[in-house]
């Protein structure tokens, strides 16, 4: 199994392999998704020479069980829900307003906190939407949705890890997914790719950003 450091050593690696694309420095931006995909993408930033900002999402969830997501949710209000899994999990329409309205109310305030209500201006522009890994995908397609919404030219996908069967689905929004290391197993985490895995707080984060 391979082993990544950190997010920072993957973020270094996942540079290398996107050199080979020749991005255009001044028609390209990184939208990274926090909070772990922001060491990664502040890498991959230096290394490239492409500005980075933030992409913030919100995954949607059965109110019982906060952390079986269902799908994700943007700050427009663009959402992607797997509706088979959702219904496999018992959320009626009824939940699910409920869900999103919570949903929506901690993604404006993580805009707020994040950005300062300043969300970047990418319309023209080459996005590449970076995490630490994807599992399901779908905060990562919900993050491209968006970034197609807001007139991005080309909406790319660049992680670290994932397994195989997600970058079929995430190809149904990205013009590209780029996976440094995919993985062919149907028990997946993301977390088991790193020795330092550590939950990255808000304080952490902006350090990463200003520094």
């Amino acid at each position: 199994m391979k082993i990544f450091k950190n997010r920072e050593e993957a973020g270094k690696l996942l540079a290398e392999l996107l050199k080979s694309y020749n991005f255009d420095e001044k028609n390209t931006f990184i939208l990274a998704i926090p909070r772990g995909g922001v060491p990664v993408a502040k890498e991959v930033s230096k290394i490239l020479n492409i500005p980075f900002s933030l992409v913030i999402t919100k995954k949607l969830a059965p109110l019982a069980e906060p952390e079986a997501a269902f799908g994700a949710i943007a700050p427009s209000g663009i959402y992607y829900i797997d509706e088979n899994l959702m219904r496999y999990m018992g959320v009626d329409e009824e939940e699910l307003k409920t869900i999103k309205e919570k949903a929506t109310t901690e993604v404006k305030r993580r805009v707020e906190k994040y950005l300062q209500n300043k969300e970047p201006d990418i319309k023209g522009k080459n996005v590449i939407i970076i995490d630490d890994g994807i599992a399901t995908g779908y905060t990562a397609m919900v993050a491209g949705m968006y970034a197609k919404s807001k007139g991005a030219k080309k909406i790319y996908l660049a992680v670290p890890v994932c397994p195989v069967d997600s970058i079929g689905r995430a190809k149904k929004v990205f013009d590209e997914v780029i996976c440094l290391y995919p993985v062919e197993t149907p028990f997946f985490a993301v977390g088991s790719y790193y020795q330092d895995f550590h939950q990255l707080s808000d304080e952490e984060m902006f350090r990463i950003i200003n520094g």
